[in-house]
């Protein structure tokens, strides 16, 4: 378990997680279309169409309900399509990233 400090209106909380509660979404299993498992906008890419990722490699940063969450690759291969910008809205299953491996 870990202790993360959470800050709602100014208010300080504790909140524990559990470590094996916390892993990178990696959207479809064959890692192929990597999509949003909720609504969100995008707030940070960190790739471009033709880099070469690897497994686990954080693709973009989601802002959903005021928390960033990072979307990984769950293959090695090369981006193919980047179907998202900074500051778009994407809901859930929505297409981020295509990958070819």
């Amino acid at each position: 378990m870990s202790i993360d400090r959470l800050f709602i209106d100014s208010t300080e909380y504790e909140t524990e997680v559990p470590r094996n509660s916390i892993r990178p979404y990696t959207g479809l299993p064959d890692g192929r279309d990597v999509k949003a498992f909720i609504p969100g906008t995008v707030v940070e890419i960190r790739i471009r169409e033709g880099d070469r990722v690897a497994s686990g490699q954080v693709l973009l940063l989601l802002d959903a309900m005021k928390m960033y969450n990072e979307v990984c690759s769950s293959v090695d291969g090369r981006v193919s399509q980047l179907l998202v910008s900074v500051g778009d809205r994407v809901e859930k299953n929505q297409i981020l990233v295509r990958i070819d491996t």
